[in-house]
């Protein structure tokens, strides 16, 4: 079932356009994430769907129903939005905080689900503290507790995890993905960060000029993407020199370009001939950048885990297999 459909939805704010004929499904139990760069319009689609805004042409359904209907909007209540900053009452506590959104309960079953809540949400020790008594992870763990409190079929998640540190956050990632599961809802995730996108979505919708640039699979979106930006937006690429490529076997023209990850180049005694430009430590590799002898103003980096034979060294010699290079519109 269709939790989620955006048709031809396109929005402006005064004389600028910042969305244009974006469509896609969410079906139950899918996390579909919508990526870009800051400001080409993600949180605005949330919005929209939360009925927070609604100056947009184009039609948004919920379950089949449309969110504006003979002019007159709906906000949705099987709809639930988990923002970037939480938006946690300060003034009450764990246990006040998740209840806040069943005042239509009877006490007795407002409080049995509250229990449920925070037996689900490992926060039974912390259901009498205040806000500011919590860690990051605990207060973000109050913040979708209470916004599952009332049932929602859809989430909606604004850069979630962006205010948690990269061990918290992974262990989160985890944990929601699980939860969204096991619940079946529709959940769209907004976030700038490829990586996250990734690991947590079922399907992608890469956002660029105000379009979806590619929508689909995580895979099929890293392995086939469909434009020189979807391809430099999820992996750190190169892109050769269109006469590199040809003379590598590779059948590209004018409007490709022939693109190769930092990790599938090697360093070799002959092959194409390169001038070491930087050589920068990242920890458990490194990265190397270097210049095409042979191509003006052509350089590229190769991610290796040793630079031994390197060192004392101006010059390099570069291995490219053939079957390492994709084929990329250079724009859609």
């Amino acid at each position: 079932m269709v939790g989620v459909s955006l048709k031809n939805f396109s929005i402006s704010f005064s004389d600028t356009k910042i969305l244009e004929d974006v469509s896609f499904d969410v079906i139950q139990g899918e996390i579909v994430t919508i990526l870009g760069p800051s400001g080409c319009g993600k949180s605005t689609i949330l919005r929209s769907i939360a009925s927070l805004q609604d100056e947009y042409s184009g039609e948004i359904f919920i379950n089949d129903h449309c969110l504006i209907n003979n002019g007159q909007k709906q906000c949705h209540k099987d709809i639930g939005y988990i923002f970037q900053d939480y938006a946690l009452f300060p003034h009450l506590n764990v246990k006040e905080n998740i209840e806040f959104a069943l005042y239509k309960l009877k006490a007795i079953e407002r409080q049995k689900r509250v229990d449920k809540l925070l037996k689900q949400f490992d926060l039974v020790e912390h259901r009498n503290k205040q806000i500011h008594e919590l860690s990051g992870g605990q207060q973000q763990r109050v913040s979708i507790a209470r916004v599952l409190a009332y049932e929602p079929k859809v989430i909606l998640l604004d850069e979630p995890f962006s205010n948690l540190d990269s061990i918290l956050r992974n262990k989160t990632k985890v944990w929601l993905k699980k939860l969204i599961k096991q619940m079946g809802l529709s959940a769209i995730l907004v976030t700038h960060d490829q990586k996250e996108a990734l690991s947590m979505s079922d399907k992608i919708a890469i956002i660029h000029n105000r379009k979806i640039e590619q929508f689909g699979t995580p895979k099929e979106l890293f392995e086939s993407p469909n434009s020189l930006y979807v391809a430099n937006f999820l992996n750190r690429i190169n892109s050769l020199p269109n006469e590199l490529s040809l003379s590598l076997g590779v059948d590209v023209n004018e409007e490709s370009v022939g693109v190769v990850p930092i990790d599938k180049i090697s360093f070799s005694q002959s092959g194409v001939k390169a001038s070491i430009e930087d050589i920068s430590y990242c920890g458990d590799y490194y990265e190397v950048e270097v210049l095409l002898c042979d191509y003006e103003n052509s350089s590229i980096f190769i991610k290796t885990t040793s630079i031994d034979e390197l060192e004392n060294s101006s010059e390099c010699y570069l291995t490219i297999n053939l079957e390492d290079i994709k084929v990329v519109k250079k724009s859609i």
